[in-house]
């Protein structure tokens, strides 16, 4: 009898991710949006972007959206958003 045993990961998953250091505050930051297109995705990023502006006092946000929701957001979306941005929300809709 054979076990075959597959990995859900990427074959070039030798580079290490980092993820980002927390942000104490979200007061005068500017917050970046990336939407997947799925219905009720856009209400979901732009209440949540209301509420921090609201209640968090953030400087500005960036709002984009993939071009489909079955792929990666483009290299050139997220380059802008990281580089643009202190922080970043990303959501799914459904």
């Amino acid at each position: 009898m054979t076990l075959r045993v597959f990995r859900p990961v990427p074959f070039d998953d030798q580079q290490l991710l980092r993820f980002a250091s927390r942000l104490d505050t979200l007061r005068g930051k500017r917050v970046g949006f990336i939407g997947n297109l799925k219905p009720n995705c856009d209400v979901l990023l732009h209440t949540t972007e209301d509420l921090l502006g609201e209640r968090e006092g953030i400087a500005g946000t960036v709002y984009r959206e993939k071009i489909s929701c079955s792929v990666g957001a483009p290299a050139g979306m997220l380059d802008e958003i990281a580089g643009s941005c202190d922080a970043a929300v990303v959501a799914l809709g459904d």
